[in-house]
């Protein structure tokens, strides 16, 4: 797809969500955002569908406790743990999405010796080392201006970070990405370490400051 074909996709999907985070009474949270639940018509406008696992948010409460459901590799990792589920469920869901929409690949993908790696992990190691454009599909037709390609890969990164509270808000997303410019940068903190780290990931992360500025160009969240 041509980069406005995916630009207008992606701008469709965000409205919607902040739609039902935002401007339903009760907020709704859909728990199952994936590919296959993002349709699309003759003019590639994003619909959200298949609401059978929404749940409404009742005005005040942090968090909803239930059981945990959705699709493995678009969950997010504090309701895949723990069961707790918010807004923020979404928007982790919702930047997969984005990353695959950037870059052609699926949310989970497989190396040729047999093992696989979650897409956020992957975009994020790129995106850390300062390589973000590498996670644009390669041969894409009618490729976007190159830093507005960059600050939607960044957005995607953002909603995919594993704490809940370094993600933007829906409605956060729509005014970044619907955005000709931004007044300041995108701040994503450092993720935690894995458990399996080894040590250079160890010493990198103790010398490394706790968060990457990516250009002014980009709305701080």
């Amino acid at each position: 797809m041509a980069w406005p074909v995916r630009q207008r996709i992606a701008i469709g999907m965000a409205r919607g969500l902040s739609y039902l985070h935002r401007g339903t009474q009760p907020a709704i949270i859909h728990r199952d955002i994936k590919a296959s639940n993002i349709l699309l018509d003759d003019d590639f406008e994003a619909k959200v569908a298949d609401f059978g696992l929404a749940k409404f948010a009742p005005e005040g409460m942090t968090h909803v406790s239930t059981r945990v459901a959705g699709t493995m590799g678009y969950v997010a990792p504090e309701y895949a743990l723990y069961g707790q589920l918010t807004e923020k469920s979404d928007v982790y869901s919702f930047g997969v999405v984005l990353l695959e929409l950037m870059s052609g690949k699926r949310a989970f993908m497989s190396l040729s010796e047999g093992e696989s790696f979650v897409l956020a992990d992957w975009a994020w190691s790129l995106v850390r080392r300062g390589k973000t454009l590498d996670v644009i599909q390669e041969g894409m037709a009618e490729p976007g201006p190159t830093k507005v390609m960059e600050k939607y890969v960044l957005v995607a990164a953002l909603c995919t970070h594993p704490q809940l509270h370094a993600r933007p808000t829906m409605e956060q997303v729509v005014k970044i990405l619907e955005a000709d410019s931004a007044p300041g940068p995108l701040i994503i903190p450092d993720r935690p370490l894995p458990v399996v780290a080894n040590l250079a990931d160890i010493e990198r992360s103790v010398s490394s400051s706790t968060g990457s500025d990516f250009g002014d160009d980009i709305l701080k969240a």
